[in-house]
Order: C-alpha cells, then sequence, then structure tokens
C-alpha cells in the first residue's frame, strides 16, 4: 500500500514538474533608446542694458533710471508684456583715475542696468532691437531662442525614442526566435534632457549696440530637443 502512495506521489511530483516547464519563466529584455527632434523655436530672450557716467553716484543713477525708463517704453510699444521685463543685473560703480606717485582718485561714476525681455512674437525681435536702440539701449548681451513650452516641444523626441525601444526589442526577439508579449515599464532616466540651447544663443560679452544691432535680420532656425528611455519588455 505503501509502494502504491509512494508511486502516486512520485507520479504527481513529475507531473507538475512538467506544468512548470511548459509553463516556463517568462524572458525579460530591457532597452534603452534616445532621439533627438528639431522644431523652430517660439519664444526669444533678449538680454540689453543700459549704461550711464556722471561726475557723482547721483548723476550716473539719474541718468541711467532716465533712458532706462525711455527703453522700456519703447519696448512696451513694440509689444513686450510687463510681466516678460524681468531685471537680470544692476551696478554702480566708481571710476578711477590714477597718475604717477599719487593715490587713485574718483573721477567719476557708472551705473548699469540690465534687463531681460521675453518677446513671443519672433517676427519683432529685431523690431524691438532697434527700438530700444534709439531710446538709450547701449549694450547688448545676447539673444536666446527657446520653448515656451519646453516639456511638449520634448514630446516629439519622446514618442521617438519609445518607436526606436520596440524596434529593438522586435528585433532581439527575432535573433533569440521569440516574440515580443507587452512592455513592462516604461522609464524615462533622471528626467528629460534638457533642449539644448547653445544652437538657439548669440551671446558673449557686451558688446556696443552700435556694431550688434543695425536693423539686422535676426534668423531663429531650429533647435534640438532630446528625450531618452529605458523600456522593459516580456519575450516569449
Amino acid at each position: 500500500m505503501m509502494r502504491i502512495t509512494r508511486r502516486i506521489a512520485m507520479a504527481l511530483g513529475f507531473g507538475a514538474l512538467a506544468v512548470l516547464g511548459a509553463c516556463g519563466e517568462p524572458t525579460l529584455l530591457t532597452v534603452h533608446a534616445s532621439s533627438t527632434t528639431r522644431a523652430a523655436p517660439d519664444l526669444a530672450i533678449v538680454t540689453l542694458g543700459v549704461l550711464a557716467r556722471g561726475e557723482t553716484a547721483q548723476a550716473a543713477q539719474a541718468a541711467q533710471s532716465a533712458r532706462m525708463a525711455a527703453v522700456m517704453q519703447a519696448a512696451r510699444a513694440a509689444g513686450v508684456e510687463e510681466r516678460d521685463v524681468q531685471t537680470v543685473g544692476f551696478a554702480l560703480e566708481p571710476q578711477y583715475a590714477y597718475a604717477r606717485g599719487q593715490p587713485p582718485r574718483i573721477s567719476g561714476y557708472v551705473s548699469r542696468n540690465t534687463v531681460s525681455v521675453r518677446v513671443r512674437d519672433l517676427s519683432r525681435v529685431s523690431g524691438l532691437i532697434d527700438a530700444t536702440v534709439a531710446q538709450g539701449a547701449n549694450e547688448l548681451h545676447g539673444i536666446q531662442f527657446t520653448f515656451q513650452d519646453e516639456e511638449a516641444s520634448r514630446d516629439a523626441a519622446r514618442a521617438q525614442a519609445l518607436e526606436t525601444a520596440r524596434a529593438r526589442a522586435q528585433a532581439y526577439a527575432e535573433a533569440a526566435d521569440m516574440r515580443v508579449v507587452r512592455m513592462l515599464s516604461i522609464t524615462e532616466p533622471g528626467g528629460a534632457v534638457p533642449i539644448d540651447m547653445r544652437r538657439g544663443r548669440i551671446a558673449g560679452a557686451p558688446i556696443a549696440v552700435e556694431q550688434a544691432a543695425n536693423g539686422s535680420a535676426i534668423s531663429p532656425g531650429e533647435l534640438d530637443a532630446q528625450s531618452a528611455v529605458t523600456v522593459m519588455f516580456e519575450l516569449r
């Protein structure tokens, strides 16, 4: 009786192993993919400023303030909204004269005010520069082109990266004589890769606007948007 029971138990055990072997464990495949897309920017950030000199600090400050007020009025007339103007630099510094054998003496003061202006209509960038220069802006620090909605600008790159991951998974599955069953997870490592601003920036040390802005055409071109994903697939 015990022999019969043992045989039944052994038979059941082998049957369970056979079922497990038939089911098997799924094969997991992790694929990394990235993509870069290009699109025309829809926002320009123009950084410009006013520099004024005076014999006293008060005189330099008054001259700068009056000129900057005229510059801001010109910017508003060019279609710039108040919310799109931000002060990014302000300085009031003494200037020194040097003579041999004598200590330096203050010869005057320089007041500088720098603002960044967000221009949402790129066709107005050149006109904005011309208008502000005409009203006293005498420094141009740079023009940066970007997107008003940076997250949305990466959506095309995200879609392409995911499609690339799918294609790679399919290639691996075919090479292994298997098939892709489903996606198990999608991860964007460390968040989205920032937009490459370098291609959309005209910048450097402050330059005299007489040299920089003379009714020249401004070309925004296109910017790169990048995205990367890590996708886990189930293969059978």
